[in-house]
């Protein structure tokens, strides 16, 4: 990857509709050499999709939350399956540290929230559980190529 690569991913993080030809004349190579290259980028699953970014408080949905959860080491690929399905829970990761998962949660009010944690700490798995709640969002970057 070179430095025209990078420049392409930047403006498409920038601009995900952004148009061939504008991807071009920004980066100084020909509409069909930026093909390529997307199709490169995408061939080796540096660029794994193109996508929109919404505003959560929008739709409806201004809390956000991060809830840790201890299931007991090696369960957290199988606990966090089970949760997959929840359409509060935006992201959700296996992590080291305290607890075995980290989920996001991205939901309408306190009170969905509390549905949300009230059923992992349901679950048979769940030993413990932390949540803390978004006051405000200082960053939320692009990564850097």
């Amino acid at each position: 990857m070179d430095e025209i690569d990078v420049k392409i991913l930047k403006l498409l993080q920038e601009d995900s509709r952004i148009s061939y030809i504008d991807l071009s004349s920004n980066v100084g190579i020909s509409e069909t050499a930026v093909r390529r290259r997307v199709k490169k980028l995408q061939d080796e699953g540096i660029i794994t999709k193109f996508t929109i970014k919404i505003d959560p408080e929008k739709l409806g949905k201004g809390v956000t939350a991060f809830v840790g959860v201890d299931v007991g080491g090696e369960m957290g690929p199988v606990a966090g399956s089970e949760l997959l399905n929840d359409p509060a829970i935006s992201e959700l990761y296996t992590v080291t540290g305290d607890f075995d998962l980290l989920i996001k949660v991205t939901c309408r009010d306190v009170k969905e929230l509390e549905r949300v944690i009230e059923r992992v700490r349901g679950m048979d798995f769940t030993k413990t559980t932390k949540t803390h709640v978004v006051l405000r969002k200082l960053k939320d970057a692009p990564l850097e190529p």
